[in-house]
């Protein structure tokens, strides 16, 4: 193969990167915002690093290809797909790298900071209706606490008898 013969190859090669690209934002990603959604959720869920997912997800390809290249030709996948997913695998890498490098706001970190907060609330370090609790853990008497007070939200149950 010359020069020419394998640019060619090249640019067929990125056209069908792209192309896999878009399908699997749209399949996988369910967040136009986020192309990194799908890792993002999967990091969440196993709390490893989103990166880790990703090369998780591309070694399953790079399995198939080491087997193709060691004579296993049948497979599910055309090896050629598989070196596609590779390339785009490595296309997000690449771009996961630019974004942690360029400190850039993703979802996920808005998602971690709202989760922050309810953290804090949920360990009563902050309270919802005036902020910041006293370091002595007291309350403040407003207007909401009052309601709370006046409010019986959860009806006691009665006994029910057996016959």
């Amino acid at each position: 193969m010359n020069h020419t013969q394998m640019s060619e190859v090249i640019s067929k090669i990125m056209k069908e990167v792209n192309t896999m690209r878009n399908a699997g934002q749209k399949e996988y990603a369910h967040n136009v915002q986020d192309v990194f959604a799908n890792f993002n959720r999967i990091s969440d869920l196993l709390q490893i690093d989103r990166k880790k997912v990703l090369m998780t997800y591309m070694l399953k390809h790079v399995d198939g290809i080491a087997a193709y290249t060691k004579g296993h030709k049948s497979q599910r996948e055309d090896v050629t797909g598989r070196i596609t997913d590779c390339i785009v695998y490595l296309t997000l890498l690449w771009g996961m790298i630019e974004e942690d490098e360029h400190g850039i706001i993703t979802n996920k970190q808005v998602d971690k900071n709202v989760r922050n907060v309810l953290k804090a609330v949920k360990s009563n370090s902050v309270s919802m209706d005036r902020g910041l609790r006293p370091p002595d853990g007291t309350q403040s008497e407003s207007d909401l606490q009052k309601v709370r007070k006046t409010r019986n939200r959860i009806q006691e149950s009665q006994e029910v008898g057996t016959t």
